[in-house]
């Protein structure tokens, strides 16, 4: 046996033994590597979730301070426009501060958000100014859409006449009656009120006394009604809602927006329904300083 006989084998071994321990120590290092990523990305979503925890909290505060800031008479009121609210704040929403839940107990919508009202003023209702608020506020709290419905509602429970019945509307009457029974949809009326209300305070059109007197109106019409909780009034909304469109003036996607707003009402925890559940009866709230407001008769547009 020569001498490369003997080397060669122990040259081979050394090199598979560097070949092992370099391989062995590469594996450790990328080990570590992925261990100290693992560290800082579990750091950085720690630190994210603490971050958005209190931004959550500090939002929260935001809210609730918001409604503090008001009697409960004040907030029953303006809980009344929350289904319109609740849309708003989907449309003020932005990526940087969230949601803007703090306007459903103020009238003032987020800065540079005023163009948006003024706009949905004049395309919904002519309103422009503060005759032209009073008047489609008038005939909300007179009549409204409530009035048909009601007519509807009692030629199909008279059973006389009911060929002349709109079969459309007849067929909404009809389908929410178990539900709503003799509020009809009011709700829709009182939602509507209180939610231009609130508008026209925010554009100027109403003064913050006005629109208060407003709001204590349709607080005082829900009192007077026999709504029993806020999924009542929700179910009275969508009635009223339907009501409306079955008369061709909205079409299916908003009306369907309309259902998902009032389940997110009955159950998300930021609700303000949630929050002030419906009094029980006997115990509504009341303001004693906001008496009826004097508005002008007037017919429907």
């Amino acid at each position: 046996m020569t001498l490369w006989q003997l080397v060669i084998p122990v040259l081979v071994g050394i090199v598979l033994a560097f070949i092992w321990w370099a391989g062995k120590a590469m594996l450790e290092g990328a080990r570590e590597g992925v261990q100290e990523v693992n560290e800082e990305l579990t750091q950085e979503k720690a630190e994210r979730e603490a971050q958005q925890a209190e931004q959550t909290t500090a939002r929260q505060q935001v809210v609730e301070t918001a409604a503090l800031s008001l009697g409960e008479a004040e907030r029953f009121a303006l809980n009344l426009r929350a289904p319109f609210a609740q849309l708003w704040i989907q449309i003020f929403e932005d990526a940087t501060s969230g949601r803007p839940l703090e306007y459903f107990y103020q009238f003032v919508p987020p800065a540079g958000k005023e163009d948006e009202l003024r706009q949905s003023l004049v395309e919904g209702w002519d309103i422009t100014d503060h005759a032209s608020a009073m008047s489609s506020l008038a005939w909300l709290l007179d009549s409204g859409h409530r009035a048909p419905y009601q007519a509807v509602r009692q030629q199909l429970q008279s059973g006389n006449g009911t060929g002349d019945l709109n079969k459309r509307l007849a067929a909404v009457v009809g389908k929410w009656e178990g539900e709503v029974g003799e509020v009809g949809g009011l709700a829709f009326d009182l939602a509507r009120a209180a939610d231009i209300a609130a508008q026209s305070v925010a554009l100027g059109y109403l003064s913050e006394a006005q629109g208060w007197r407003v709001l204590g109106q349709c607080r005082q019409m829900a009192r007077d009604a026999a709504f029993q909780d806020w999924a009542h009034y929700g179910q009275s909304f969508r009635a009223g809602a339907e009501f409306w469109k079955s008369g061709g003036v909205i079409d299916g996607v908003r009306n369907k927006g309309y259902t998902q707003t009032v389940r997110w009402l009955l159950e998300d925890a930021d609700s303000p329904w949630l929050r002030d559940p419906w009094p029980t009866t006997g115990r509504l709230p009341e303001r004693h300083d906001a008496p009826k407001v004097d508005t002008p008769d007037t017919d429907s547009d």
